[in-house]
């Protein structure tokens, strides 16, 4: 997929740092359970390294970010995912906290890169939004509702 297809997760830039995770589109398309998983990438980098993960985000997944974001606006860290974690610590050294970000891949490649990115006072409303727009383009199609007590006559 090219570099504009897709919607940002989480889209912070500092300099020559950055952090994104881009949401690709659904994983598989259907009408069953699986259509609302979406595939994703991580990509992280800084002037010491750079890596690139790919990933497939569930609606659970999703609802959890929305939680994380209220834990990061009250000034709190926030450890997100399993497997491949996204851990933003909130560095309060200066008089705009600052987020420090790590992604790890306990997965695949068993490695992490650590990102500090100044990113001014805004930086957990720009994620809202960005959370927002990733929930415009996907939203979830599947519901799952309780069999009827006569299912199963």
């Amino acid at each position: 997929m090219g570099e504009d297809s897709g919607v940002d997760l989480i889209h912070l830039v500092d300099g020559g740092s950055s952090v994104r995770l881009r949401v690709l589109g659904r994983h598989r398309p259907g009408a069953t359970p699986y259509n609302d998983y979406l595939d994703a990438e991580a990509v992280v980098t800084s002037g010491f390294a750079n890596g690139r993960l790919e990933m497939c985000l569930s609606p659970e997944d999703l609802d959890d970010w929305a939680s994380a974001l209220d834990e990061l606006a009250a000034g709190r860290s926030i450890r997100w995912l399993h497997g491949t974690e996204i851990r933003i610590e909130i560095d309060r050294q200066l008089s705009v906290p600052v987020p420090i970000v790590t992604v790890k891949d306990d997965n695949e490649s068993i490695s992490s890169v650590r990102a500090r990115l100044d990113m001014g006072p805004s930086w957990v409303d720009d994620l809202r939004k960005q959370y927002e727009q990733v929930r415009r383009a996907w939203p979830n199609e599947v519901v799952a509702s309780p069999r009827s007590g006569s299912y199963w006559q």
